[in-house]
């Protein structure tokens, strides 16, 4: 950049930090690009593992679809889950999508009342189904 002496030297710092401004808008608006759906079910798939490990079944319900949530309470949903297994570690290990559908694989890590010395501990690994309504992702519980 010339300094051109004519022009007063709080206009040339006030330049220079338009400049600088500008440029980091830039590279911010970079930053903020709009995830993938891959990236957009993985982070809510590994959201939903956690509320389930740690106990909270209303935020694990509320990202069911719409019409499970309409067919069944969110107490008759965690019934389902009692005694059945101590979920200890969830991790998603990829998603695979579709424009309206994505497949998420699991990796689970369990406890169970039937393994009691053999091991206690458990490993498999499924699929999980997400769909988008409305521009939303939901996880599929079959009704």
């Amino acid at each position: 950049m010339k300094i051109d002496a004519t022009v007063p030297a709080a206009v040339r710092q006030t330049s220079r930090c338009a400049a600088v401004l500008a440029a980091v808008l830039v590279l911010a608006g970079c930053a903020t690009a709009v995830a993938t759906p891959e990236e957009q079910v993985t982070r809510l798939a590994q959201e939903r593992w956690v509320h389930k490990i740690n106990g909270d079944w209303k935020s694990a319900y509320e990202m069911l679809t719409p019409a499970y949530r309409q067919l069944h309470s969110q107490r008759e949903y965690q019934a389902q889950f009692k005694g059945a297994v101590n979920w200890q570690r969830a991790e998603v290990v990829s998603a695979s999508c579709e424009p309206q559908k994505c497949e998420v694989r699991i990796a689970l890590t369990v406890t169970s009342p039937l393994a009691r010395g053999k091991g206690d501990t458990i490993h498999t690994f499924f699929n999980e189904t997400w769909l988008n309504e409305g521009g939303h992702w939901y996880y599929y519980e079959k009704p």
